[in-house]
């Protein structure tokens, strides 16, 4: 039986569902009455002999329970009935109502509401629900609400994302308009198993990525959140229905697609692994420009069929409708006050916000956030100004609204947070005490020792979000409006980022935030200037000693930092120097990437005869791997620098033990991975012939073959005599073609007229939106 509480419904939500249940259980045609002020009706049936036939009342009163109603009812209500006179009056409310409940109500309309039948509540707004299973289908966020569904949607969600919590849910189902977009976006998704979500910035990817996840939940999927692709394999199970959500998936990996991580390939490789699986689904985002970047750096980005899943939200995508529904549904639940909602409501103000040339979603959900605004500031000018510059949204809230320890705290989480998802409790708050320690000794600030949890009461829940994971705690930023705002802070002046880097603690702080030479499209702060550059090195050769890596060698952290950010004629004694110095006994997955961008390096800028210690440095990349990826990049850095593989096997004759050594490295590696690589192919899982699967496994091998050549070494013997589970593998692949592809449904679209129902929303009379274009 449908249990729903209709919170996520706005009272115009309300309002249409009660004329679609009322339609159907009367049998008549409910119309919502014209725009203007309410004069006791929301719905009308109307007949030739009588105007006023049927007329119905809905009223949602969910935050203020039943007496209040009945009070604002006898205040406010009965007159307006007694002027309207009509044969017969509803009255709707989502409130439970009790016997005693509809007896009040009923005597409040005497004579007008001719049965206890009339008066609707909750509990049969939910039994007509049942009885007519396509309204509730109609009413997508409804059925998506429902405690049932919400149940489900949190059992198969927390455990890959601990942000999946009922409350975060619930007020993003209600503030979500579903709309053509979705409807696309869930064709995409159901004809390909993944889509790859893409947009500008704030254009509501997330809330549709979120949205489509829900509904996968909903169907007891199983939610893996990604962060780095190699997850998304290590939690791969073919007997499970899962849905992978990778969010902002190049964002962190657009200058190192060609880095041991291999993550081009095995971004390319794990979508087609999703697309021929019923049980799998993959869901990306991406702003638009960053994957132009990417598919201009890599050509296995260009070359994939990634874009046959790809689906652009674009502001033209947004109806007139739909960016009214948005407005309107971010100003119902919002904690602004109520004289400062009632600006959309006066002047057909709503129409100048809904037809701004840069109107958006996240900017609607900021301008409407108490937490955001100045209360004396908040007026139509405000409002216009925010959406012709988004970055305005923060400057009060940040200059004014929180202190100087906090506004410290914020800078220095955005230094730690570049190509990362999230900053941990421990590094923050070492970070953070660096720089109030800074503060003390060079600003004369006086310390009182609580600095740090202060800092975080005034930022958690405003400016910053903390999640909560058994024993960890985590930081990101509210939104990535915050993001830009500090990105354009920083920008604006170079020195702030500078007397950061004075208290800086981590190698990230210099890593991940800043660029030595102009990067488009990307959010690095230019130090290009020549002067710029030499503070900037003064202060890194300063802090060097103190500065820590996340699970890294810290002396591949400086090679690395010096290669990124200055120029070879400027640090190529002391980069020498570094490298003919290291000495490593093991690499972390992280020193493999700095280790592979110092190697390529050395051979793109003819250091190789200077490094003394360069048969080491190649021989520690081919041990101890722990991905057959690291294998194809070890492979790919020597095959791409032909003075690598000259090398190795100039060494077969000239130093065998060496070479033994590199080849020993590789077949234990394959002797571990050897399945995983063979498992890892295109199809595997698909085909219902033993021929065609002995195919692909004799193609992987001759791959896997044709890897060990390029690095100038012999197939490996794990590789040659490794026998795979044909017959087990096609029965398990005749299992699974049995079960039927899921699919998820959009929501069912109404016919409109679009401009009486925004006006009719803002209770407008005008016809302001026939003429309005956009004024800014």
């Amino acid at each position: 039986m449908a249990n729903y509480d209709f919170s996520t419904l706005n009272d115009r939500d309300l309002e249409e569902l009660t004329r679609d249940l009322l339609s159907k259980e009367l049998c008549v045609n409910f119309q919502s009455f014209k725009p203007g002020p309410d004069k006791g009706i929301d719905l009308r049936y109307s007949t030739v002999n009588d105007e006023n036939e049927i007329v119905v009342q809905v009223k949602h009163y969910l935050r203020s329970g039943i007496s209040k109603l009945k009070l604002d009812l006898k205040n406010n209500e009965t007159q307006k009935v007694v002027s309207l006179k009509p044969k017969r009056y509803i009255f709707c409310t989502s409130l439970p109502l009790s016997p005693q409940d509809k007896e009040d109500l009923k005597n409040i309309f005497n004579p007008y509401i001719h049965s206890i039948s009339d008066v609707i509540g909750k509990e049969d707004l939910n039994k007509w629900l049942d009885d007519y299973p396509e309204i509730q289908e109609r009413h997508f966020k409804l059925w998506l609400s429902s405690i049932d569904i919400i149940k489900k949607i949190i059992k198969n969600g927390v455990k890959g994302r601990s942000e999946f919590y009922k409350e975060k849910i619930v007020k993003e189902i209600t503030v979500y308009v579903p709309n053509k977009t979705h409807n696309e976006a869930v064709n995409v998704l159901n004809d390909n198993h993944f889509i790859l979500i893409t947009g500008a910035p704030g254009i509501g990817k997330s809330t549709l990525a979120n949205m489509l996840t829900y509904q996968f939940l909903a169907e007891d999927f199983e939610l893996v959140y990604v962060r780095e692709i190699t997850e998304a394999e290590e939690a791969f199970s073919p007997e499970k229905k899962q849905i992978f959500y990778f969010d902002d998936f190049l964002g962190a990996i657009t200058l190192d697609l060609y880095s041991s991580r291999n993550a081009d390939s095995a971004i390319v490789n794990f979508i087609e692994r999703v697309r021929d699986d019923n049980h799998k689904r993959l869901i990306l985002t991406c702003r638009t420009t960053i994957l132009n970047q990417a598919k201009n750096i890599s050509d296995k980005i260009e070359n994939s069929n990634i874009d046959i899943s790809n689906y652009e939200v674009r502001i033209e995508n947004y109806t007139n409708w739909d960016k009214a529904q948005i407005l309107y549904n971010h100003i119902y639940l919002s904690d602004i006050e109520d004289e400062q909602k009632a600006i959309f409501f006066h002047n057909d103000f709503h129409w100048k916000v809904i037809k701004h040339r840069y109107y958006n979603p996240r900017v609607i959900q900021d301008i409407t956030k108490k937490s955001n605004i100045v209360d004396s500031d908040y007026s139509e000018k405000f409002v216009l100004d925010v959406l012709n510059d988004p970055k305005k949204i923060w400057e009060k809230p940040f200059n004014v609204q929180i202190s100087q320890i906090s506004r410290l705290l914020l800078l220095t989480m955005y230094s730690l947070s570049g190509g990362i998802y999230y900053v941990t409790d421990e590094r923050l708050k070492e970070a953070f005490n660096s720089r109030i320690n800074h503060e003390v000794v060079n600003n004369n600030y006086q310390r009182n020792g609580n600095e740090y949890n202060f800092a975080l009461k005034e930022l958690v829940g405003a400016f910053i979000i903390r999640i909560i994971e058994k024993n960890n705690i985590r930081y990101s930023f509210f939104n990535p409006s915050i993001d830009d705002f500090l990105y354009a802070y920083f920008k604006n002046s170079n020195e702030e980022y500078l007397q950061l880097l004075k208290s800086s603690v981590f190698f990230e702080q210099f890593k991940y935030r800043i660029a030595t030479t102009i990067v488009t499209e990307e959010k690095r702060i230019d130090f290009s200037h020549k002067n710029n550059r030499k503070k900037l090195y003064d202060i890194f050769e300063e802090r060097r000693k103190f500065l820590k890596g996340y699970n890294s060698d810290s002396n591949l952290n400086i090679i690395s930092i010096l290669i990124r950010l200055f120029n070879k004629d400027e640090i190529e004694a002391e980069l020498l120097r570094g490298i003919n110095d290291l000495d490593i006994s093991y690499l972390s997955w992280d020193d493999r990437d700095n280790l592979t961008e110092i190697l390529k390096f050395i051979a793109q800028n003819n250091l190789v005869q200077q490094i003394n210690n360069l048969p080491e440095l190649i021989k520690i990349l081919s041990k101890d791997v722990i991905s057959h990826y690291q294998i194809k990049s070890f492979s790919s850095l020597v095959k791409e620098n032909s003075i690598y593989s000259d090398f190795i096997i100039d060494s077969k004759t000239s130093n065998y033990d060496y070479y033994n050594e590199i080849q020993e490295n590789i077949n234990e590696s394959w002797e571990k991975l050897s399945n995983a690589y063979m498992t890892d192919a295109y199809g595997i899982d698909k085909t219902l012939e033993k021929d065609e699967l002995d195919e692909i496994i004799n193609q992987r091998k001759e791959e896997a073959i044709q890897i060990n050549k390029d690095i100038g070494l012999d197939a490996s013997v794990a590789i040659i005599e490794y026998e795979f589970d044909t017959l087990s593998q096609i029965e398990f692949n005749k299992e699974k073609s049995k079960e039927k592809d899921i699919k998820i449904q959009g929501y069912k679209e109404n016919t409109r007229d679009e401009v009486l129902e925004i006006n009719r929303l803002f209770n407008s009379n005008s016809n302001i939106g026939h003429l309005v274009s956009a004024p800014f």
